[in-house]
């Protein structure tokens, strides 16, 4: 089976920064952490009654920029998280997808 790689190899892995240079020039400081956190919603504001929402999956920050980014009822939402497998594949796909949500590409 062969590895999937993110841009052929043209993201340079130190510790837990990855680094790139986007096709702009840009230098990229890319981070991918796995996340496994509880929120706690109120059900109805006059009541103290509460629903635990689990969110796991990955949170990548590109040059500090938390992704995804997506908009919610209030503006960002920051529970939203990429759901690929907690694996070097699934880290691989959340960085992809969090280049493309940042309409960035890597040479």
């Amino acid at each position: 089976m062969e590895r999937y790689d993110l841009v052929n190899n043209q993201i340079n892995y130190s510790s837990r920064t990855l680094r790139a240079i986007a096709t702009n020039g840009l230098p990229l400081k890319i981070r991918a952490e796995w996340t496994e956190n509880d929120y706690w919603e109120r059900q109805h504001p006059d009541t103290d009654d509460l629903t635990c929402v689990a969110v796991r999956g990955w949170l990548i920050r590109i040059n500090g920029k938390k992704y995804p980014r997506q908009l919610g009822d209030e503006g960002i939402d920051w529970t939203y998280r990429y759901t690929a497998p907690r694996t070097e594949e699934g880290m691989q796909t959340a960085i992809k997808n969090a280049l493309s949500e940042a309409r960035l590409t890597v040479w």
